[in-house]
């Protein structure tokens, strides 16, 4: 049996079922009535400090640590990342730093003979043959030393010195010193090298701001990696959103973007901790966040910091620390795009670069919306009331809801599922009139324009999006384009991880925080994940206005009525993210009363299954052995249905709460309640199907406090769950599994310099399709163009092993004209561009 679905949307068609080998359809696209501009700054990047985004990633530094104040030690006191070789002695001591920024050195003992101390980098220090690297260091000698120190490079294996340079003689002083190191051309390209600083004789010498570059992005001195920049060169960014994300707040207000704190000579930033579980040492300051813009070609929208932390603290409207907060948005201002003989520009001047960047837009605080106190109105009015004045050509950005002045734009977030994103491509239809969660998802009725400042579809797998995701992203964003006459710019977060694993045996954590990211890279190496190709296909044929585009599909439909779905079933568990907690007293009970679980469960470990680390399991206790990375203890009988658990939960640290989790079959078929999620803020009931993770039902604000037994209660009862705390119900969702998403999109848009028809389709189905385009209103259609296909199977990724395993391909189109028929692959995303004069 064969039946037809048609259903066209203005600038998007769409088509539902499964898209068969022996389906077909037609594709209308019309050049005569153009429905609007697309934003010129439509397509951007953004990245905050995560996943050693900056520091171990884009900020090419390869010292971690280099400043000796990152939290931890190594055996003998020694810092994190450093360790003294051989019978060496070295110790820190704050005693006559080289200045309040620089408060902790690192002295090396001599003692007559050789002695050396050494740096693993991030993950190891990146060796190539034939490559020059430059080292620095503030140091100072003691108790006669005069001698000079040599800095080299020295394989892990076998000890091979690769690369080596001695300073000058070093004084009793403090005082700067460079060291050029250059490997040879037999050298190995590994990262499995460390780097080292060794001094012969007697005596002492103090070390401060250690540093190593390697070759840099156009050769700029403290710049940025090449192959990341190349990498994003090839999105075509017109913005960068700086600094991004949370790291705009900071956990604590000590530890907010000061941004004053981050320009300036390397020697005057004192650094500070992060809000993922590391430390930024803010050698990627505000003008390397220029050096960023100006190197792509984008402009930066800036975010300031507006009075709010992660910690849920704000300052109000009108009190002297907002009054404080607000000048120094103004004073960063003009310090991005003041004239060079302003106070701040003159600044800017100084740190590299005396003309002043342009700049259209600023963000005002990041996704406010956790803030449940109502402060939001007041604080963005006062900092808005104030730019406005100074800089009135300037578009300012909300992060919330406000209603005491209009903001430009409002910036909205999305991480769901890839089913969901696919769903999701109407968001912003004007028939759509979605209902607005924490004042974001949707048009908005006062006509306010949109920012989609951080989105991304999220499954488990990470650290970087497979095909899955691609396509479901490929759908998302061409729906953005379609709206682009009220979404003015758009960029995917993360941007970038560092996706080496955990290093227990040297007590490092995993380099990544956040589960799918757009680029992956350890020490050497670097590739784009699928979805990252898909967003270069499209910032490389975005056009210039959007045209309409009507699909009237045919496609083999099956007969037969879909199965019902299964009764859901499967056992429980608890869990962490980050954070680390203690269970007892977990028991099961059917819906009727009937006890399930044993009293020996939470003292067997073989009773247990554990993914993302291990745990520990005696007495009565359940816990993670290591609190730094997300991770689930999952136990019971998988055929159990309807049952309640009931258990006592404590966190002793981290940065979230706890998970319980329900009908859990597999590693990727669960559902958990997320107690304390959010970065602690909240409260509510997820889904894992498939690997793809997403919410269901409401979220309601929650705190975890630590050190505190929580009495939790969950009720299962079929697709229905109910979460008590202490007997108070906090949490009631249903989970409805979502409506079959089309199957095939398409949009399309017109290039005015080059006469260019850009036509994108993604067919999401799981066989072939042929589709006929028309082109109405067309004048002189050229013969030849080109197909630009991304396609794989769903599961399928990238990797530092296999970088373009997933990567498009472009072909050459012939015998083009007015209509023509082209076969899309099951599991696609195409763009077709050819020249095409309107009539």
């Amino acid at each position: 049996m064969q039946s037809y679905a048609v259903l066209a949307v203005t600038g998007l068609a769409l088509m539902r079922g499964a898209a068969l080998a022996d389906g077909g359809g037609t594709l209308e696209v019309d050049l005569a009535h153009p429905v609007h501009a697309i934003p010129p700054n439509f397509c951007g990047l953004m990245t905050e400090e995560i996943n050693h985004s900056y520091d171990g990633g884009l900020f090419a530094e390869l010292i971690q640590n280099r400043t000796f104040q990152d939290p931890g030690s190594k055996p003998g006191g020694l810092p994190i990342h450093w360790s003294a070789i051989g019978s060496a002695k070295a110790a820190t001591e704050t005693a006559d730093p080289v200045n309040a920024a620089l408060p902790v050195t690192l002295r090396l003992d001599l003692t007559g003979d050789t002695a050396s101390i050494a740096n693993d980098g991030y993950w190891g220090i990146p060796v190539r043959p034939g490559t020059t690297y430059t080292a620095s260091f503030y140091a100072k000698s003691g108790n006669g030393f005069s001698g000079p120190v040599t800095a080299s490079i020295v394989a892990d294996e076998g000890g091979a010195t690769l690369a080596k340079g001695d300073s000058a003689a070093i004084t009793g002083d403090w005082k700067k010193y460079r060291v050029t190191l250059k490997t040879g051309a037999d050298a190995p390209t590994t990262a499995k090298a460390k780097f080292v600083l060794s001094a012969t004789g007697s005596g002492s010498v103090a070390f401060s701001l250690v540093s190593l570059f390697p070759p840099t992005y156009q050769n700029t001195l403290s710049g940025l990696r090449p192959d990341l920049m190349q990498l994003m060169a090839a999105l075509h960014p017109k913005f960068i959103r700086l600094p991004g994300g949370n790291y705009v707040e900071g956990d604590h207000f000590p530890t907010r973007f000061d941004w004053k704190k981050m320009i300036g000579p390397a020697d005057e930033r004192p650094g500070h901790m992060g809000c993922w579980s590391y430390r930024s040492s803010d050698g990627f300051g505000l003008p390397q966040f220029l050096l960023w813009c100006k190197q792509l070609g984008a402009e930066p929208v800036l975010a300031v910091f507006a009075g709010y932390t992660l910690d849920r603290h704000h300052m109000d409207a009108g009190s002297p620390e907002m009054a404080q907060y607000t000048q120094e948005a103004l004073e960063e201002i003009e310090y991005v795009s003041g004239p060079a003989d302003s106070e701040w520009g003159k600044r800017r001047a100084a740190d590299g670069f005396p003309e002043p960047f342009p700049l259209h837009y600023v963000e005002i605080g990041n996704e406010d919306f956790a803030d449940r106190s109502g402060s939001y109105d007041g604080r963005f009015t006062e900092i808005a009331n104030a730019i406005r004045a100074k800089y009135p050509q300037l578009k300012l950005i909300a992060t919330a809801p406000v209603k005491s002045v209009k903001p430009d734009l409002y910036d909205d977030h999305f991480y769901p599922s890839p089913a969901q994103m696919m769903n999701m491509y109407g968001q912003y239809d004007t028939e759509n009139n979605r209902e607005l969660r924490n004042g974001q998802g949707g048009r908005r009725a006062d006509g306010t324009h949109i920012f989609v400042g951080e989105w991304a579809s999220r499954d488990v797998k990470g650290p970087t999006s497979d095909m899955r995701a691609a396509l479901s992203d490929a759908v998302w964003l061409l729906g953005l384009e379609r709206n682009s006459d009220v979404v003015d710019m758009e960029c995917y977060a993360p941007l970038l991880a560092n996706v080496n694993p955990a290093d227990p045996a040297q007590g490092y954590g995993r380099a990544w925080q956040w589960p799918v990211n757009l680029i992956g890279y350890d020490a050497l190496r670097s590739y784009g994940s699928p979805s990252y190709y898909m967003q270069t296909m499209y910032g490389q044929n975005m056009g210039d206005v959007v045209l309409p585009a009507k699909l009237d599909a045919m496609v083999a439909m099956a007969p037969t009525k879909a199965p019902a779905a299964p009764t859901p079933h499967g056992g429980v568990g608890v869990g962490t993210w980050e954070t680390q907690a203690e269970f007892k007293d977990l028991e099961v009970t059917a819906a009727n009363g009937t006890k399930l679980s044993s009293d020996t469960m939470a003292s067997d470990p073989a009773r247990w299954h554990f993914t993302g680390g291990d745990w520990n399991v005696a007495n009565g206790v359940v816990s993670p052995k290591n609190g730094t990375a997300p991770t689930w203890a999952v136990t019971g009988d998988p055929g159990w249905t309807d049952y309640t658990i009931r258990l006592k939960a404590r966190k002793i640290s981290g940065s979230e709460g706890f998970l319980v989790l329900w009908h859990a079959l597999d590693d990727d078929n669960y559902f958990w309640w997320n107690i304390g999620g959010w970065r602690n803020t909240g409260t509510g009931a997820m889904a894992s199907t498939g690997g793809s993770r997403g919410a269901f039902g409401p979220t309601s604000s929650f705190t975890v406090e630590t050190n505190r037994w929580y009495d939790l209660r969950l009720e299962i009862r079929g697709r229905h769950m109910k979460g008590y705390i202490d007997g108070v119900l906090v949490t009631d969702a249903e989970n409805t599994p979502p409506p079959q998403a089309p199957s095939l999109f398409a949009t399309a848009s017109y290039s005015n310099a080059d006469h260019n028809v850009i036509v994108k389709v993604v067919n999401a189905g799981a066989g072939p399709l042929d589709l006929a385009i028309h082109l109405l209103g067309a004048g002189d259609v050229s013969s030849e163009g080109t197909a630009t296909v991304l396609t794989g199977d769903l599961s399928a990724l990238n990797s530092c092993e296999q970088p373009m395993n997933v990567a498009p391909k472009t072909q050459s189109l012939t015998n083009l004209s007015a209509s023509f028929t082209r076969t899309f692959p099951a599991h696609s995303f195409t763009i077709l561009r050819f020249p095409a004069k309107k009539g």
